[in-house]
């Protein structure tokens, strides 16, 4: 199946109204990908999404990835700033972003954060549709509401034995929407990643939309299992079409 014949059968069995992102890496900028001009300054490239989802990629370059999280988070820095601790958390006066009790328990976070290198300057964000034949992605993401949700929870689990083909782990924005599934593919059963909890990050998504990322290989197997599927009958029917 090409990528956007994939992309199809996902957004017709689901209901979806966009294509799933696709996130790969790059030496050279795509010609047709916009890239963040803004220096040495901070930016968050979670803010950028709204407009991929639209059809214009987005390409973060490592020598600018906007914040020490990203460059991290990206693949191409595993340093953690000095303090970053209280960041998380909270310094003496209180101020940080309270997202960790105490500085020690997030310091204890950032031991068990996992890291995995990637190679190229540049990390591309693209419509599933529109990538080129010879590319092939590293991690594919959806972003859907509950129902959508719902319905690729059931269907990661739907050719799996168990029941824990999908995890919400604790991380930023571009933590969950790459570094996560990143770490999954080099699983030998990876799992999908909800994600888009971070507080810092939601403001620039949809109020009802998190992120469902997952590693290209078990992005193909979730559509491979839509054929006879719950996704053909009811209730699912119901669900998709209300």
């Amino acid at each position: 199946m090409t990528y956007k014949q994939m992309s199809d059968a996902l957004m017709t069995a689901l209901g979806l109204s966009e294509s799933p992102v696709a996130i790969y890496y790059a030496d050279t900028k795509p010609e047709a990908a916009l890239e963040w001009q803004g220096g040495s300054g901070h930016f968050c490239c979670i803010g950028r999404l709204a407009g991929v989802r639209r059809g214009f990629p987005f390409a973060v370059d490592r020598e600018k990835p906007g914040c020490s999280g990203a460059a991290y988070f990206l693949g191409w820095d595993e340093r953690t700033r000095p303090g970053f601790e209280r960041f998380l958390s909270r310094d003496s006066e209180g101020k940080g972003e309270r997202f960790k009790k105490t500085p020690e328990l997030a310091r204890t976070y950032l031991q068990t954060r996992k890291f995995v290198s990637a190679n190229g300057r540049y990390c591309v964000f693209q419509r599933l549709e529109d990538v080129p034949t010879d590319v092939t992605p590293e991690v594919i993401s959806v972003f859907a509401d509950a129902d959508g949700i719902s319905g690729l929870v059931t269907l990661a689990n739907y050719g799996r034995p168990g029941q824990h083909a999908v995890i919400a782990p604790f991380s930023s924005g571009c933590g969950t929407l790459v570094n996560e599934a990143r770490v999954q593919a080099l699983e030998p059963e990876p799992k999908a990643v909800i994600g888009m909890f971070d507080p810092a990050a939601r403001p620039t998504v949809e109020k009802h939309y998190l992120s469902f990322s997952m590693p290209y290989v078990m992005f193909v197997e979730m559509v491979e299992n839509i054929p006879g599927s719950f996704l053909e009958i009811e209730p699912w029917l119901k669900i998709k079409n209300r």
